[in-house]
C-alpha cells in the first residue's frame, strides 16, 4: 500500500509540475509590437555588430548593387520574367560568393543575410505559377531591403 501512495504521489507531482510549465508556456504574453528589425533577426539570424552596422568590403558593396539592379529592373507581368529574374539572381549570386573575400564576423554576418536570398532565388526559379512566383520575390525584396539597415 505504500508503494502505492508513493507511485500516485510522484505521478501526481510530475503531472502537477509538467502541467504548470505547459501553462506558463500557453501564457506567456507575446509582445505587443515587433519592429522589423527583431523580426529579421529572428528569421534570419541576422543582428547589428554591437549596436553597429557591419563593414561590408567594397567588391561585396558592387556585387549587392549589381543584385539590387536586377530586383529593381524586374518585369512583374509574367511567370517568364520572375524565371528569368532568378537565373540573373542566381548568376549575380554565384559572382558575389566567387569574389567575397570578406573574413572574420563581418563574413558571417553577410551569410545570415544573404542565404535566405540563395534559397528563395532557387525557389523562384523552380516556381511553376504567378501567384508562388510573386509571394517568393516579394521575400526576396524584404530581405534585400535589409541590406543597408545592417551593413555598410
Amino acid at each position: 500500500m505504500k508503494q502505492i501512495l508513493t507511485i500516485f504521489l510522484a505521478t501526481s507531482l510530475l503531472l502537477a509540475c509538467n502541467a504548470g510549465i505547459e501553462k506558463k508556456k500557453i501564457t506567456a504574453p507575446a509582445p505587443a509590437a515587433e519592429n522589423h528589425a527583431d523580426h529579421a533577426e529572428q528569421a534570419t539570424g541576422l543582428t547589428l555588430n554591437n549596436g553597429t552596422k557591419w563593414k561590408a568590403d567594397s567588391t561585396t558593396l558592387l556585387n549587392v548593387d549589381l543584385l539590387q539592379n536586377i530586383i529593381t529592373s524586374v518585369k512583374k507581368e509574367s511567370l517568364e520574367n520572375y524565371s528569368q529574374t532568378a537565373i540573373g539572381l542566381e548568376d549575380g549570386l554565384n559572382k558575389m560568393v566567387g569574389e567575397c573575400k570578406m573574413k572574420g564576423a563581418d563574413h558571417e554576418a553577410l551569410h545570415h543575410w544573404l542565404e535566405p536570398i540563395m534559397e528563395k532565388t532557387k525557389e523562384l526559379k523552380n516556381v511553376n505559377n504567378i501567384e508562388t512566383a510573386r509571394t517568393i520575390f516579394g521575400e526576396i525584396e524584404k530581405q534585400f531591403n535589409l541590406f543597408p539597415q545592417y551593413f555598410e
